[in-house]
């Protein structure tokens, strides 16, 4: 005779309940703030390093700080230049504009994946059974993901602290300190406005495309005030005012208070907002009737393209703006760029040459960042048909007479094209660009360097798919994992001299910057022919496991 051994379950009492919701986000975010801290510090010491040991003289500082200060089409990127003589000067100058607009786009995603995500997919509802009000959790949330920067700043911290170390550098630890914190003004200012898009916008995806919007705005007045003699437009952008903070140079810490204020008047407003509204619904609620619209519903296929409609139509014209805007600044940038070491050094690396012409190099250089563009919207779009299965909408369509098989393909061909279409977009955007500035450069050839950008996404696709068939749940994890890792090889391959090995692994490597040089399409085709099997894999796995939800 067998005893069944009776378990008592012992229960444990935790300390200020009212907290649990920030802990619990803080944990689940842990990983994102390191991996976050670690791409910003491998940044700072890789490009730092660089430039040191590029133009290790004083001398050779004093030439290239001549060529790069005051031109339109680097400060369109970088914003105005100061002090480039210094070290601390050029790294104020070559990491503020750009990290801050990349902490932006990642703290308004945080906030909405934190808040209006964690709504959708009905988890809010379990946070707020608990000692807590819809004003407190929201409260805890947002405490949770400013504590999380700190992560971050002390990274920044450690990568400034390396640089100070080296021979040359001008670092001190009161400018290291505040260099920090500036880098980090965008994701400050940009995770309250996520916040409160959470709460005026009834989805996560609408919330996050209008946050976009509103970081286009502001990125575009940043851009016309450093590129024009409206430089009083800084006043009137948060980005703006990240650039008035002008560390180590001429320190502004006073700028410190409107970025601030604006993210506690955004915070402030989103928690009151909170306890406003019934849970998923928003301040402006979509309306309770509407007239029945019928078309793009008789297919798989024409339902997916009327779903995605609004988020292809926004990535294309992001590509497309990149062409355009960049171009216009393609004879003035490239002047700079033929006097500049760094430059040569980093483009040869990228595109397997050591030859090449400063103007298509230049102008390879907009296609490479169109073709990240790209690469994030293939990861995007993967990710969003794993999202229709975790939230069961899926499951709506299998019940009809529609196979698996022509519900994946009918997906993957959706992004596919997408993918071709905005490539060539971004050809004729660039040639629209360059119309006044009589560079000599048709329009095939900037076409079929658009297409040439377009190879690395269809294998990232790929890559995304077959992930989705095979283990759905890791499905953003992968696609934006190889995305990633190829990316941050890209940053960091030059700084750091890495391994030609690891090198290998990364995408972008294997994809020469046309117009640059000649594109590679055998290369070009062994990536398509790759995705195009992954994808397959992909589908066959799909047919054959049970759906999982989230």
């Amino acid at each position: 005779m067998t005893t069944t051994k009776v378990v008592t379950p012992t229960f444990r009492r935790y300390g200020l309940p009212g907290t649990v919701v920030g802990r619990f986000v803080f944990r689940r975010h842990m990983k994102s703030f390191i991996f976050g801290g670690l791409i910003f510090a491998s940044y700072v010491i890789s490009k730092a390093s660089s430039y040191i040991s590029i133009y290790p003289t004083q001398a050779d500082r004093v030439k290239i700080a001549g060529t790069l200060g005051g031109n339109v089409g680097i400060e369109a990127i970088l914003g105005q230049a100061h002090n480039l003589v210094s070290i601390g000067g050029y790294m104020a100058w070559n990491f503020l504009c750009l990290l801050a607009a990349v902490g932006a786009v990642w703290g308004f995603l945080t906030a909405i994946r934190a808040l209006r995500g964690e709504e959708d997919m009905g988890r809010w509802e379990l946070m707020l059974i608990g000692q807590t009000t819809p004003r407190k959790a929201t409260a805890n949330v947002l405490a949770s993901l400013y504590g999380g920067l700190i992560i971050v700043y002390a990274f920044l911290l450690l990568a400034l602290g390396v640089i100070g170390r080296t021979n040359g550098a001008d670092l001190t630890t009161s400018s290291s300190l505040f260099f920090a914190l500036t880098l980090l003004c965008g994701a400050i200012e940009f995770l309250a406005v996520g916040a409160l898009m959470s709460q005026l916008i009834p989805s996560r995806g609408r919330a996050a495309g209008y946050s976009a919007i509103i970081f286009g705005v502001f990125y575009g007045i940043r851009v016309v005030a450093d590129t024009t003699s409206a430089h009083w437009l800084l006043y009137l952008s948060p980005l703006g005012w990240i650039e008035k903070l002008q560390p180590m140079y001429a320190s502004q810490p006073l700028w410190l208070l409107p970025i601030f204020g604006f993210a506690i008047v955004l915070c402030t407003t989103a928690v009151f907002l909170a306890g406003r509204r019934d849970l998923y619904d928003a301040i402006f609620a979509d309306k309770s009737t509407a007239r029945a619209r019928l078309n793009m519903l008789k297919t798989p296929l024409s339902f997916a393209m009327r779903l995605t409609r609004p988020a292809t139509i926004g990535w294309l014209l992001a590509v497309g703006a990149v062409g355009f805007v960049y171009s216009l600044f393609a004879k003035a940038a490239s002047q700079v760029f033929s006097q500049s070491a760094s430059f040569e050094r980093t483009l040869s690396k990228i595109a397997q040459t050591a030859q090449h012409e400063v103007t298509l190099a230049y102008i390879g250089i907009i296609f490479l960042l169109a073709m990240i563009v790209l690469l994030v919207y293939a990861a995007s779009a993967v990710g969003r048909v794993r999202n229709d299965e975790a939230l069961s909408y899926l499951d709506n369509l299998l019940v009809q007479p529609v196979s698996r098989m022509r519900w994946f393909w009918g997906r993957v061909i959706l992004v596919i094209g997408t993918i071709v279409v905005a490539g060539l977009i971004s050809g004729f955007a660039a040639w629209l660009g360059m119309l006044n500035e009589h560079l000599g450069i048709s329009l095939q050839t900037l076409l079929g360097a658009g297409l040439n950008i377009a190879a690395p996404a269809i294998l990232v696709t790929g890559i995304g798919f077959c992930a989705f068939g095979i283990t759905p749940r890791l499905t953003s994890f992968v696609v934006y994992g190889s995305f990633g890792w190829s990316f941050l090889l890209l940053m960091l391959g030059d700084g750091l001299k890495l391994n030609h090995w690891l090198l290998d692994t990364s995408i972008l490597y294997h994809v020469p910057l046309a117009p640059a040089v000649n594109e590679n399409w055998t290369t070009s085709a062994i990536m398509i022919c790759i995705g195009l099997v992954l994808c397959l894999i992909g589908d066959l796995t799909f047919d054959r496991r049970d759906l999982q939800n989230e």
